[in-house]
This record gives structure tokens, sequence and C-alpha cells, in this order.
């Protein structure tokens, strides 16, 4: 090839046509030696694939294949669920099912928080039942503040503020309530309203300077009613009050605060937690039928 390849060099400075045909050559040897390149090394990427899968099957893993086949570390620390929290499945057993005596606590301490929506549902909400009797946005507690006293001019501050707030509830499945002072439950408006401040709401809407817990807002709230005004299958029954803190504004003035709870008082009869429906929903048990 050396050879000719001089003839050619040679021959080139006579005829251009040979000049080209040398040019040809040079060209043919580049393809030819990059084409052993590539064969040598698709021979050698086979060679080592075939190394690492009998290693595999032989039990036995390769340094090489280690690093090539080391899977990432992803698995976490389970973490147990909480009293209505829905698990991954989407159901719940019913060792996770919410009981009687639970407190959920809410506040609007928060300065650029003057709002706060609480909802009570099936498998959506702040508090899930899983029950067949509640619908998701059975409840629904609208707290807002309706008068923040930090606004007012500064030579004008109270020694102490007192927040106020408006409540607005509204149920989208049946409810019955029962105010403090009343004799007791009653059929639930689509929506109410009650005030929490020291005043007689000027509209004559129920106010309450502080809801106690022993005497606190109950809700009944369940599937069907019967004619005597009672649910046929069953009810939740919560209990909603108030709880007095006291906090400091960027202004160092110190502001009464409240913590809103919602008290999960009774559950009658009870889940049936030996039939759940299909969709991990549990039904009242039958209280005719227990023992």
């Amino acid at each position: 090839m050396t050879q000719l390849y001089r003839m050619l060099y040679h021959i080139s400075h006579l005829d251009p046509r040979v000049y080209e045909l040398e040019k040809e050559v040079e060209f043919r040897q580049y393809i030819i030696f990059a084409a052993v390149i590539v064969i040598i090394l698709l021979a050698a990427v086979v060679y080592l694939q075939s190394r690492i899968i009998k290693g595999r099957k032989q039990g036995k893993t390769s340094k090489i294949a280690d690093k090539l086949y080391r899977p990432l570390k992803t698995e976490a620390q389970p973490v147990p669920p909480s009293p209505g929290d829905t698990p991954v499945g989407g159901k719940v057993t019913s060792k996770e099912l919410p009981d009687p005596g639970l407190i959920f606590k809410y506040s609007l301490a928060k300065e650029d928080m003057n709002e706060k929506l609480i909802t009570i549902g099936q498998t959506e909400g702040n508090i899930k039942t899983f029950s067949t009797e509640i619908i998701d946005n059975h409840l629904s507690i609208y707290i807002r503040i309706i008068e923040n006293r930090e606004d007012r001019d500064i030579y004008d501050l109270p020694d102490k503020i007192t927040e106020e707030y408006q409540v607005d509830i509204r149920r989208d499945g049946k409810s019955l309530i029962f105010y403090p002072g009343l004799a007791g439950f009653r059929e639930m408006s689509s929506r109410e309203r009650i005030h929490v401040k020291q005043e007689p709401d000027v509209a004559g809407d129920p106010t309450f300077p502080a809801i106690e817990a022993k005497n606190p807002i109950r809700f009944r709230l369940g599937d069907r009613l019967n004619q005597d005004g009672k649910f046929v299958n069953g009810f939740f029954e919560f209990h909603f009050f108030t709880k007095d803190y006291e906090v400091q504004t960027k202004a160092g003035i110190p502001k009464v605060e409240k913590y809103f709870m919602l008290r999960l008082y009774k559950i009658y009869p009870g889940y049936d937690t030996g039939a759940p429906t299909e969709e991990g929903l549990y039904p009242m048990v039958d209280p005719f039928t227990t023992g």
C-alpha cells in the first residue's frame, strides 16, 4: 500500500487524474481505520455485558456492575397515619377511624391571617369520618376576624385588644344544632351566622362573648331524619367552643386571641367495623342486632 502511494505521488505530478485517485485512497484508509476502532469498541462492550449477565446468573456481581446497576436508596421510614388521614390506597382500617374524645384546635394567631375554614366530611376536609352517614363538605365553619383593632391610630390604642369574630356555618348534609341557652337540638338551616364578641350583633344574630367548653355549640351530623327530627341510622356529635390565649402585637400591646376547638363528642351507635363497603367506608352498627 505504501509503495502504491509513492508511485501515485510521483505520477500525480504528471496527471491530475492520478492526484484525485491518490486522495480517494487516503479517504478509504481513514474509513477503514475508523471502522476497525468501532468494531473493537463494540466487541469490548459485548464482552463486558456478557460478563455482567453471567455474574448475575451465578449470584455474583463485579465491581463494575455494582457501580452501573447499584439502585438508588429511596426507601423511607413508614409514618403511621393520624386519625382521619387517608393512607395510600384510599382506604383506612378500623384502627385508623376517629374516636370520640378527639379535639381539633384551630387559631388565627398569625398577624397576616384573618380567616379560617374548617370542614367535616367523609373522605375530604379537615376532619374525615369515613362514614356512610356523612358526605364531603357535610359541615363547614368559616371563621373571620370582623374587627382588627391594630389598624387604629397609634395614639388611640387600648391597653389590651380583644379580637372579635364572625362565624358562618354552612351545611351540605343533614345537621342538627344546639346553641347554648336553648332547650335542645333543632334542624339547622343551610347557612347560619354567629358572632363571638362582647356587644350584641345589630342584625340579631346569636352573639357570645366566648363559647365555653362546658356549654358549647353542639352539632349532630347524619344521613336521614325521621318525623321526630332524629337520625334514623345514627349520627356524629361535635362540640364547638373557644379558649382564650394572650399574645402581643408588633407594637407590644397585649391581645386576647381565641382558639376554636372542635371535640368529637359522640358517635352513635358506633362504626360497624366488620362491614366496610368496597370504597372503604364504614356504616353505623345496627343497635337492634347487636348483643
